[in-house]
């Protein structure tokens, strides 16, 4: 398995085979591969795919394989299910975490009434600068339960929506 974003390096262990040999690569689909007519190309799919390789001796002996490669996509999102806003600098916001490369398009937090009292667009997760800092109109809010929700763009240019709850820690 392969996780989205990294690439790795396929080997061609040839035995048996007399004099120099032609390798020819190809994909499932173009572009994965840094090279196709080389011993060890580099690949970085975005999907899983299969790639097929023949290869042919000096005496035009020829042999094929193909292997498999499984690209995982991890969606990693989290919000902490509490937080403490009190000034002393570990844990006074309510903050997005996740992969790297991924984005928070919109984050939102609502009372236990519906109503909206933080809102935020267009952050990578894990900035230490971002997220609620537990006031709504300038105004400390009381400890307790609050709503959240968060719409994210992965690095694949796929969108997921989450949502939970936090407790306010006075």
């Amino acid at each position: 398995d392969l996780f989205f974003g990294d690439s790795l390096q396929l080997t061609a262990a040839i035995t048996n085979a007399a004099g120099a040999v032609s390798y020819f690569w190809r994909g499932g689909y173009e572009g994965t591969l840094s090279c196709d007519n080389c011993a060890t190309p580099t690949v970085n799919p975005e999907f899983t795919i299969d790639y097929f390789l023949t290869v042919i001796d000096e005496n035009g002996c020829m042999a094929e394989d193909q292997l498999r490669v499984n690209v995982r996509k991890e969606r990693v999102l989290e919000v902490p299910t509490a937080f403490t806003p009190n000034g002393d600098g570990s844990n006074d916001r309510l903050r997005v975490h996740g992969l790297p490369l991924t984005r928070v398009d919109v984050f939102r937090v609502y009372d236990r009434w519906g109503e909206m009292l933080f809102e935020d667009v267009d952050f990578p997760v894990n900035a230490p600068d971002r997220g609620w800092d537990g006031t709504f109109r300038n105004q400390p809010m009381p400890a307790g339960v609050y709503l959240w929700q968060a719409i994210a763009i992965f690095p694949d240019d796929s969108e997921a929506i989450y949502s939970g709850q936090t407790t306010l820690i006075r």
